[in-house]
């Protein structure tokens, strides 16, 4: 009898990442620096941040350079800590991937997110890269000053703060990992000059 290995939303998920990862390395030729796939936990959060911190200053990396990946780094990491979704084993499939090259940097965050999320993400992103800076500035400030959060935090405030940081449009991409859950990726560019 053969016995079939059930794909669980974490391997595809794992998959995803991997595909990223390969990505990077292979097809962008870039060196990978910081990468993870699983859960995100505060301490963990912390540890990252400094870890990066400490390589781009290693680096000798421009301080300006260094300020703006911090700040998308906390943005990126704190949603998947705090919006990532478990898959219905209570698997929690967050990843990050950190990448350099002589010209840029990438960074890409992933986590799951509930169907019905994906279109309002996918359409926010999709507004914000619309936008000037001079409006994303305005967009961001008067979120701020109206105070409206959400639930789980702050209304979309971080996808300002990565647009604004990375001077970049910011790259979505959602794909389906069952009917209930997608795997949201979102790349991020930063360049050096």
């Amino acid at each position: 009898m053969i016995e079939f290995q059930k794909v669980t939303i974490s391997d595809k998920s794992k998959e995803i990442f991997d595909l990223h990862k390969s990505y990077l390395k292979n097809d962008l030729k870039m060196c990978v620096f910081l990468s993870h796939f699983g859960y995100f936990s505060q301490d963990l959060v912390n540890g990252f941040s400094e870890n990066v911190e400490k390589i781009l200053i290693s680096a000798g990396e421009k301080k300006q350079i260094n300020k703006r990946i911090f700040s998308i780094l906390i943005e990126g990491l704190q949603n998947i800590r705090v919006h990532g979704e478990h898959d219905k084993l209570g698997m929690y499939c967050g990843s990050f991937l950190i990448a350099k090259n002589n010209t840029d940097y990438k960074i890409i965050f992933g986590s799951l997110m509930k169907t019905e999320k994906k279109n309002v993400i996918e359409e926010h992103i999709k507004k914000l890269n619309n936008l000037n800076d001079e409006d994303l500035k305005e967009n961001y400030e008067v979120l701020l000053s109206n105070g409206i959060l959400s639930a789980k935090g702050n209304a979309g405030l971080g996808f300002i703060t990565m647009r604004l940081k990375s001077e970049n449009l910011l790259k979505p991409t959602f794909f389906a990992v069952s009917e209930e859950l997608y795997y949201f990726s979102i790349l991020i560019t930063i360049s050096k000059g």
